[in-house]
């Protein structure tokens, strides 16, 4: 298995990951060693188009990412990062960040390693061994640390100058040695990036000798010839494709057969065992005897990280649970998993639980939505799987605003007569809206929606109000009223001209039929994302006329393993005009609704569009309805029966009876006359009596008049303020009395008309 296979199967994991996400990275950064002085480029690209592309680092032995200035295309598909190696760079990792809206996807991270020589755990040490004459006499150095790995070369002291070796695999081999051969050995170990070579500070005295018969043994200690696990096994690790090269080093008189074993299969009878190219299928134990003595080496393979299984989208109800599951991980050296939600680190803590397969979130809440990535590194690579999380935001009914209802300023009026014989005149009370809910519709704009108790007064029409709020504050700016007069009817109202990346709050003002108002409570603080995955747009199949006010539409919708629709929002208008859409909300579950209040015998245009919390879908194809025509009720004129006379002709002659219809309808218009009369002296009478009941002047003067000019304060006060939908909590008001035309006349009637007609308010 060749490294280009190796690189074809870790991006084919990756490709269904992001085909579920619908966002994919088509070329990543690649891992690179660079010694000081040169000048590293990282390379990025998408598939899709993103609104941005950014960089970020960080040292290898930290947490905490750093961002960095890159350099992108304007086409936001890819971006490139140049780092100046020097001296002290340290060895980090570097991934690109691709921003869809406040939705984000990670690259796979690279690891630039600074090429460099390291002795700190090299040590001077004199190692002394004797071997027995004619044996093969094996030697190992220890590795220093060093980016790229070093290539060493072992050398013999020849008088006062060192005699280089031939030892291409860094392993002193010496075949039937003689006394010739007894000397200092040492090694040197190359660096070949940055061209550094250094003298090892171990030195082996070697001493040949003749033996007697027997005595065989190994001749260096484990430590020179692998490394020990934590069960304390001999283990060596060879990279996939790479070579694996193992020496005996028995010795004895006469030199030892040495016989290769695998697993407890026989191999071979050779002094050294090599594998190459070296495949996982070659793991095992494999064990080297040689007349009764033995040595064993564990072997594993080392491969890149790669998950087993799919990572499923998920959607989660808010306040819900929710559990994204990414398979298991593989690799070797066994792999550290991180999770990731929109390009940050989840970490085990309150309402977070997460181990090598799943993360838990105990609560979800809207800003958990986005993209969850599971990243599994080691040595090698890193590999991820990534799945959308949907988070459906909680429906809030009527009943969640009665213990928390706003305090209204009420104006200070005298207190009214309950009228005893109508009791449900006491039922007619004002019943704020709901608690609005708040949706996503573009960079700039929400749509809010909301719905209202049907008992209480009649509302006449609705506001919506809204302010900018900080993230740990609700109280940072003033609210704003939108200008619209909202028809009782209509339960959502979109709001633009917002900045993306703020947090509002919304409140919803009804006024009801006895010109006063109240406000509902105001929403939860809402962040407002850049960009946002958007649901399939639905499909609107069918829209019929019910009656001349009201159409039925009914429409599809499926999700198809994508984004879990919140909720629907219908737009309609009269075809004739070009006005802007009215608009109704419909629960993610509707696939039909009754379209009310509609003119008769009138052409509409309707559409349908599916929404989340983080984006509305696009519109369903535009459909036309016609409203049936008004039943106009057909009118009957009705004959007179002439009972009357009917009954005193009985014994009368058949002419008196038509003579008696005749005049039939002289006698109608007599009557008609004579009400007309009493009406007209009722009237005169009614105004003679209140002319002799008014005030003198000087009385209406004396005890009316608040000043000179005659002005005559009304007795019932309104409430002024800066904001007519004045703020929660019972915000100061001025209390004035109510100005009628400036009227500077002292005239009952007047007063009477003022009383009459009572407050006037106005709604800005």
């Amino acid at each position: 298995m060749g490294p280009v296979l190796i690189l074809q199967i870790f991006l084919g994991v990756l490709a269904p990951a992001f085909a579920k996400i619908g966002m994919g990275f088509t070329k990543y950064p690649e891992s690179v060693t660079a010694p000081a002085g040169d000048e590293v480029a990282f390379e990025c690209a998408v598939e899709v188009p993103c609104e941005r592309l950014t960089w970020r680092w960080k040292p290898e032995h930290e947490e905490s990412w750093r961002d960095v200035e890159g350099t992108s295309d304007s086409d936001s598909l890819s971006t490139r990062l140049v780092v100046d190696v020097k001296e002290d760079t340290p060895n980090a990792l570097y991934q690109c960040v691709a921003w869809y809206g406040a939705i984000s996807v990670v690259s796979i991270p690279a690891r630039l390693a600074i090429a460099k020589l390291d002795l700190s755990r090299n040590i001077a040490e004199k190692r002394v061994i004797a071997a027995p004459l004619h044996n093969t006499v094996v030697l190992h150095c220890k590795e220093p640390l060093s980016e790229p790995p070093a290539v060493l070369n072992w050398w013999k002291e020849d008088g006062k100058t060192k005699k280089q070796l031939d030892t291409p695999h860094g392993v002193l081999v010496l075949h039937n040695v003689s006394t010739a051969d007894s000397g200092v050995y040492g090694c040197t170990a190359t660096n070949e990036l940055s061209v550094q070579t250094i003298d090892l500070p171990e030195r082996t005295y070697l001493k040949v000798q003749h033996e007697g018969n027997g005595q065989e043994r190994f001749l260096e200690t484990e430590d020179y010839v692998g490394t020990k696990d934590s069960e304390g096994t001999l283990t060596v690790s060879v990279k996939i494709d790479g070579a694996l090269r193992l020496w005996c080093g028995a010795v004895g008189t006469p030199p030892p057969r040495v016989t290769w074993t695998r697993d407890g299969l026989k191999l071979s009878n050779r002094d050294a065992l090599y594998i190459q190219p070296f495949t996982v299928r070659d793991e095992g134990v494999y064990s080297c005897s040689a007349n009764g003595i033995r040595r064993s080496w564990k072997v594993v393979a080392l491969f890149p990280p790669y998950w087993e299984g799919t990572a499923d989208n998920v959607n989660a109800s808010e306040g819900g649970s929710a559990r994204v599951t990414c398979g298991l991980p593989y690799g070797q050296p066994t792999p550290t998993v991180h999770w990731l939600l929109n390009a940050e680190l989840m970490r085990n803590g309150k309402g977070i639980k997460t181990n090598d397969t799943d993360l838990y979130i105990e609560h979800a809440e809207k800003r958990h939505a986005g993209i969850v990535q599971c990243v599994a590194c080691n040595s090698l690579a890193c590999a991820f799987d990534a799945a959308m999380l949907t988070v459906v935001p909680v429906q809030i009914s009527d009943q969640d605003y009665t213990a928390e209802a706003p305090k209204a300023h009420v104006p200070s009026q005298p207190p009214k007569r309950h009228n005893k014989k109508n009791p449900r005149k006491h039922k007619a009370v004002m019943i704020p809206p709901s608690r609005p809910n708040v949706t996503r519709m573009s960079d700039e704009s929400v749509m809010v929606s909301w719905s209202n108790a049907k008992e209480g007064l009649p509302i006449q029409f609705f506001k919506v109000q809204y302010k900018e709020v900080s993230n740990s504050s609700n109280s940072s700016g003033q609210w704003h009223t939108a200008n619209y007069d909202i028809p009782s009817y209509i339960h959502a109202f979109e709001i633009d001209g917002l900045l993306p990346d703020r947090f509002y709050k919304f409140r919803i003002a009804a006024v009801y039929s006895n010109q006063d108002n109240k406000l509902g409570r105001s929403s939860p603080r809402f962040y407002l994302q850049r960009g946002g995955q958007s649901p399939r747009a639905p499909v609107l199949t069918k829209a019929t006329a019910t009656s001349p006010h009201s159409i039925q539409i009914e429409w599809t919708w499926s999700s198809s393993g994508g984004v879990e629709a919140e909720g629907f929002y219908v737009y309609y208008r009269a075809v004739s005009s070009a006005g802007a859409y009215e608009k109704v909300s419909a629960s993610g579950g509707a696939r039909a609704l009754r379209l009310d209040h509609l003119a008769p015998d009138t052409a509409y245009e309707l559409k349908v569009q599916a929404y989340t919390a983080q984006a509305p879908s696009d519109f369903s194809s535009i459909l036309d309805a016609k409203t049936n025509k008004s039943l106009v009720p057909v009118s009957s004129s009705t004959e007179g029966a002439g009972g009357a006379g009917g009954a005193g002709g009985a014994g009368g002659a058949a002419g008196a009876g038509g003579a008696e219809r005749a005049p039939a309808a002289l006698v109608t218009a007599g009557g008609a006359l004579g009400v007309a009369a009493i009406l007209l002296i009722l009237l005169v009478t009614l105004l003679l009596c209140r002319r002799a009941k008014r005030p003198t002047k000087e009385k209406v003067s004396a005890q009316d008049t608040g000043s000179g000019n005659g002005y005559v304060p009304a007795k019932v006060p309104i409430t002024i303020t800066a904001n007519p939908l004045h703020a929660e909590g019972g915000e100061a008001g001025v209390e004035m009395s109510f100005l009628h035309n400036n009227n500077t006349g002292s005239s009952e009637e007047t007063i009477s008309h003022t009383r009459k007609n009572g407050p006037a308010r106005q709604y800005v």
